[in-house]
């Protein structure tokens, strides 16, 4: 009792002294053993990632030789390939000569029916001639016989006279008798004596003058028979030269005509070959737009190696920071800023389907896409961009009628693998990752030639319901218009169709030398265009070239999650960026180059997913500045300072007004330009 009582005497302060002091030894052994804990924690990790760094080198050194060891191999796959492309080149020049040779063939048995039809006329025209040789031969009889006629009209003349002769010699001796008679009666009558002597002597002259005549009609007889002798020698000698002739002339044309006649089988029987081949042909061409549905099992084959495993629920923040650190260590001193540009770039790549790295050669601008896609868990495909390229056949394939199959390229086959649309095929195992493709020197070729139709149908994609079956065949590239197949509809195929997703992104670089081809407006205004430019000051990085064995793919899910709707208007001064804009694109209206709507929401929804405002919850004036330099500036490129110096200065002083003095400096150098045009380089990141 009496200690109870001392227990209550003890003073109120002790008692709180001695509580207070109990509760802080209390909180001091709490916090020591809060400080202890927490740096068993913060060791732990250090002495498992010390050992984790130990095994990756391990991994590394492992990885490099096995690099090397492919590095060699692929070098026989690559001459394997070349070798394939020259026998294709071969093939193509030889069905070139084969269809030239076909016309040739038709060409010649064309020559053949002329020469048929002039040995033809030839015959005719022989026949005739030996027909009116026959009719010389019976004029020439007829003739011999009309002569022959003549000489006996003169023998029957002949006759006459000698029957004259005769008569008068029979009139002769009848004067002979008067004579005798008047004789006896001259001495009775002497003039009728005389005048009978007269009579005498006349008739006497005129049988003189019958007597010449005579001797002149024998001789005139005898030159007719000889004439007529030497003639009828002279046509029988000549019918016989005209028979030898026309038995030579025939037999010539006869041995022509048998040399025809055989060189007409032989052509004949060249003809019948031609012909088949003909035919084999006409079916070859007949089949031609009917490949067989394994024509098309190349497309089939994986290009990109499936890995198990995704990286999922990623940050973005720690995402882009992962990219700056893997950046700097590979030896690659490229402003954060710049990297910032290229990832927003491709966030929308719904409406800038396209980012383009142009600049100085060796800045970065191939090597960049690679250390991203390996950073974010991208798959990469380089495609390098050759000066022949002049068709969409250049990048996915084309169809190979000699082999009856579709020989793809490596994006055709990696489209195939990335398909994420209700129609694909079994072999799209890869649909709900992502693919970076690299278009490396996209210039040296016109871009409008192999990729403006591709690009268009990405542009349509934002616009399109891909569940729908005419939408999807709209947004894809045909490969293989399909075909009905014969009458029975035997061998009938469906079109064949290419489709790249919003999962597939579009990268190119270029270089800008006397070497490349200029971009068009239409290309611009779809794309957002980086210029690289010159290093501030040239160092020597070591650049390192090492893999990643720890590397994952990201899923779309990831990604998709990441990209922020132009509808959700979470912008600081949104207000004050579209009054900008609409002041910037009167000025350019002024100068000829305004832009439209998509080019507004291309720049809107680039400024609403730049990291400066979805991750640092920045205003937006940053990445105006970057759009201004993307998309505003390349179009005034070229335009004339004097001519429009009033609304240059107009301009400048919007510009300035943008607050970004890396994008005025630019703006006042490409503005200074001794040349008297403008000279857009873009910004200096």
């Amino acid at each position: 009792m009496g200690q109870i009582d001392n227990l209550e005497l003890m003073p109120i302060s002790l008692w709180a002294f001695a509580t207070g002091t109990g509760l802080l030894i209390i909180f001091l052994a709490f916090f020591m053993i809060l400080f202890y804990k927490k740096r068993l924690q913060s060791m732990g990790p250090l002495n498992k990632d010390i050992g984790d760094l130990i095994n990756k080198k391990e991994r590394l050194e492992i990885d490099v030789s096995s690099i090397e060891a492919w590095i060699e191999n692929s070098k026989d796959e690559i001459l394997r390939l070349e070798g394939e492309r020259k026998e294709q080149e071969i093939i193509r020049s030889e069905i070139q000569r084969l269809e030239q040779e076909a016309t040739q063939k038709e060409e010649e048995n064309k020559k053949l029916r002329n020469e048929v039809g002039n040995l033809e006329n030839q015959q005719h025209m022989l026949v005739q001639s030996m027909e009116k040789l026959e009719k010389e031969k019976i004029e020439i009889k007829k003739e011999i016989e009309s002569q022959n006629k003549d000489g006996e009209k003169s023998k029957k003349e002949l006759t006459k006279v000698e029957e004259d002769l005769k008569v008068l010699d029979i009139e002769k001796k009848k004067v002979e008798d008067l004579i005798s008679e008047s004789k006896a009666k001259l001495k009775l009558i002497n003039d009728e004596a005389k005048a009978i002597d007269e009579s005498i002597s006349k008739k006497v002259k005129e049988a003189d003058d019958l007597n010449k005549l005579i001797k002149e009609k024998e001789k005139e007889l005898k030159d007719i028979e000889e004439t007529q002798n030497k003639l009828i020698v002279d046509k029988e000698e000549e019918l016989k030269d005209l028979e030898e002739t026309q038995n030579k002339l025939i037999s010539d044309k006869g041995k022509e005509l048998n040399d025809l006649e055989k060189s007409y089988n032989e052509k004949e029987k060249d003809k019948i070959v031609l012909e088949t081949e003909v035919r084999t042909l006409s079916d070859k061409l007949k089949k031609v737009g009917q490949m067989p549905k394994e024509a098309f099992d190349h497309l089939k084959v994986p290009f990109i190696k499936k890995i198990g495993f995704t990286k999922d629920d990623t940050n973005e923040e720690n995402a882009l920071n992962e990219l700056y650190e893997l950046t700097l260590k590979r030896g690659f001193e490229l402003p954060e800023r710049l990297q910032n540009a290229f990832h927003t770039s491709l966030k929308t790549s719904d409406i800038s389907c396209l980012t383009v790295m142009a600049g100085v050669s060796g800045t970065g601008k191939s090597a960049f896409p690679k250390l991203y896609a390996e950073s974010f868990g991208i798959h990469f495909l380089p495609l390098a961009v050759e000066p022949r390229w002049d068709s969409p056949q250049d990048l996915f394939g084309f169809l190979n009628y000699m082999e009856n199959r579709f020989e793809s390229t490596t994006l055709g086959r990696s489209l195939v693998q990335f398909d994420n649309s209700p129609f694909a095929s079994p072999n799209a195992n890869l649909n709900n990752q992502l693919l970076l493709v690299l278009l490396d020197e996209m210039n040296l070729a016109r871009v409008e030639y192999y990729f403006s139709e591709f690009l268009s149908k990405l542009e349509m994609r934002r616009n399109a319901d891909v569940s729908n079956e005419s939408d999807y065949r709209m947004i894809s590239s045909e490969i293989y218009a399909g075909s009905k197949g014969d009458e029975d509809g035997k061998d009938a195929n469906d079109p064949i169709y290419l489709y790249a997703g919003s999962n597939v992104l579009f990268v190119g670089t270029m270089n800008e030398d006397e070497t490349t081809q200029s971009l068009s407006d239409k290309v611009i205004d779809r794309a957002n265009v980086l210029h690289f430019g010159k290093p501030d000051k040239l160092k020597a990085y070591q650049q390192n070239v090492t893999s990643n064995n720890n590397w994952a793919p990201i899923t779309t899910d990831t990604w998709n999650k990441w990209i922020v709707n132009i509808d959700d208007n979470n912008v600081s001064k949104y207000a004050e960026i579209e009054e900008k804009l609409n002041d910037i694109n009167g000025t350019l209206s002024d100068l000829g180059r305004p832009f439209g709507w998509r080019t507004y929401k291309a720049i809107m929804s680039y400024i609403i997913n730049h990291p400066n405002v979805v991750i640092k919850r920045e205003d937006g004036m940053v990445p105006l500045s970057d759009q201004i330099a993307m998309r505003v500036m390349p179009k005034l490129k070229g335009l004339d300072l004097g001519e429009n110096e009033e609304i240059f200065n107009r301009l400048s002083n919007q510009i300035f007004n943008v607050g970004d003095d890396v994008l005025s400096e630019a703006f006042q150098k490409a503005q200074n330009n001794s040349m008297g045009f403008f000279d857009w380089r873009g910004i200096n990141w």
